[in-house]
């Protein structure tokens, strides 16, 4: 192996940081993994000093004049090119914490050495999450995402540009194929924008060449998501027919009944907005769910009764319900009802709590409806996908709480954190919003916080981390960032970036990331290909059908 510079002398060296110089032929450049040999004074005992190229810096020694390059290019004036390379330890072999010495032989990082540059060597369990810039395969610590020493990923980055949850797909496909514990656990992924994940369970035509070599490298086989369920909510109320567009086939319908609804306190989840300010609104939500529950614990089995024996088979119903108990009150024909269903409030709050629900209903008919529930089973497919895409906010706020406190208290009751469920949601910003209340924001800190024990691990993906809550992000062990906006990148939440990171963060192409690990005290870049997987009806690849009159060649 033959070195590609040594360590200079005319800048100083210390035991975390020192400089390269580049020898001729040879290159190195940002993200590259060195390794130097070098000796204790007075002693045979090599030590090894692992490192990553931060910086690189090309110029003219011995010229001075702004256009000397000139010159030199032309022969006239005598002039070297200096190349130096900025190396940021990781690691020192064994760990005596002193400098290199000037002049010793700098290689890059190769086999074995670039193992313990990047600590693989401490990974017990290990998957692949991309390649470095020079093709090297980078892995990830699987202890610290699956819980065993850590738990959840914070992926950011702008909008369209950052790739967010092509990353995530490829990670939790690489979790499906490389995890030791990959027979014991499943996958919930929200599909936000489009219908791009309608179509993971296909092969994409444009994936070959190149895309299937990287695969190749990363020991991944290439192949589309298997055993996948797809949901989506219906057209209409108590419909078959799921709101999907182009594929329709082998996607199922999910609905909540009435009584599921009022059964499991699901009404908070349909006030998408609130704060400190209401806290007399949020009084009379509990007061209503409260009341709700009381009337499916004493109605018949599939059926939601109130308390005059009328079926309530429909938010329609119960506003009317909500409507009529407030006009009783108003005209002091039933003032004890009125308690029963909203406490003390005014009837000013309640009329704003029926305002706000009226609203809400608008946007959830399909969603809740009658006596047939049809729930989303995340354990029955390894992979679950649902669709939200084209849901107001409100009801994409409600499938998701509702769906994520199920989960939640299913492993709760278990108590056991296998079979895991890894769930993958963007627009975190939106549901756990940092400075504001949301309904689902205290399940999500509950799987941020406890999650780990329980088997539930978050993939969260988010344009802007500064706008999510701040212990979400925190118990992130795993941070990924793709394309971020100037300002955004500046905020405290990013403050892994070390180095020139911050800077090269805003300067990233798509399928490009930056991941932070516990395991490396330095960030490394990473590029991800292609995956096998269709994300849209145009990229499906045609099955070919072979007549039943060939089957037998």
């Amino acid at each position: 192996m033959k070195p590609v510079g040594i360590v200079l002398g005319t800048k100083p060296s210390n035991p975390l940081e020192f400089w390269v110089g580049v020898e001729s032929g040879n290159y190195l450049q940002l993200d590259d993994v060195v390794m130097v040999r070098s000796r204790i004074d007075g002693s045979s005992q090599e030590i090894r000093f692992y490192g990553l190229v931060h910086e690189v810096q090309k110029f003219l020694e011995g010229v001075e004049l702004v256009y000397d390059a000139q010159l030199v290019n032309s022969g006239i004036v005598p002039a070297n090119i200096a190349y130096m390379a900025r190396i940021m330890v990781t690691r020192i072999e064994p760990e005596i914490f002193i400098p290199p010495t000037p002049g010793d032989p700098a290689f890059r990082a190769q086999g074995i050495d670039l193992e313990k540059a990047l600590y693989y060597d401490n990974m017990k369990n290990k998957i692949p999450v991309g390649l470095s810039r020079s093709g090297d395969v980078v892995y990830l610590n699987y202890d610290f995402l699956n819980g065993r020493e850590g738990a959840h990923v914070s992926i950011s980055g702008m909008s369209g540009v950052a790739t967010k949850t092509s990353y995530a797909l490829f990670l939790m496909y690489s979790i499906f194929q490389k995890a030791d514990d990959r027979s014991r656990i499943h996958g919930l992924i929200f599909n936000v924008k489009g219908k791009d994940l309608l179509w993971i369970d296909k092969r994409n035509k444009r994936f070959e060449g190149k895309f299937a070599q990287d695969f190749k490298k990363m020991g991944l086989e290439p192949k589309p998501f298997q055993n996948v369920g797809f949901f989506a909510p219906p057209e209409v109320p108590g419909s078959d027919i799921p709101a999907t567009k182009d594929r329709l086939e082998g996607i199922n319908t999910y609905c909540w009944s009435m009584k599921e609804f009022a059964q499991e306190g699901l009404l908070r989840f349909l006030f998408a907005e609130g704060d400190e300010g209401t806290s007399s609104l949020h009084y009379v939500i509990d007061r209503v769910s409260e009341k709700l529950q009381q009337l499916a614990k004493n109605s018949p089995p599939d059926i939601l009764i109130d308390e005059n024996g009328r079926e309530i088979e429909s938010l329609d119903k119960l506003r009317e319900i909500l409507q009529e108990v407030i006009e009783d009150k108003e005209s002091k024909t039933d003032t004890d009802r009125y308690r029963e269903w909203f406490g003390t409030a005014a009837t000013a709050t309640a009329y704003a709590f029926l305002r706000r629900f009226h609203h809400a209903a608008s946007h959830c008919r399909t969603l809740i409806y009658g006596h047939e529930s049809k729930p989303i089973k995340w354990d029955r497919t390894r992979l679950t996908v649902v669709d939200i895409s084209d849901l107001h906010g409100i009801a994409k706020m409600f499938v998701v709480g509702s769906i994520l406190k199920k989960v939640f208290k299913e492993k709760e009751e278990s108590g056991n954190p296998y079979p895991k469920i890894f769930v993958v949601l963007d627009e975190l910003n939106k549901y756990a919003p940092k400075d504001r209340w949301s309904p689902i924001k205290d399940i999500l800190l509950d799987i941020a916080e406890r999650g780990r024990s329980l088997g539930v691990i978050l993939i969260g993906a988010q344009q802007t981390a500064s706008e999510v809550e701040k212990r979400i992000v925190a118990n992130a062990a795993i941070k990924v960032t793709g394309r971020l906006d100037s300002s955004e990148v500046l905020s405290k939440e990013y403050e892994f970036l070390t180095g020139n990171f911050r800077q090269r963060a805003i300067m990233l192409k798509k399928g490009s990331m930056i991941l932070y690990q516990p395991d490396i005290p330095n960030p490394v870049m990473i590029n991800f290909p292609l995956g096998p997987w269709a994300t849209k009806k145009e990229e499906v690849e045609e099955e070919v059908h072979v007549p039943e009159e060939f089957d037998r060649f």
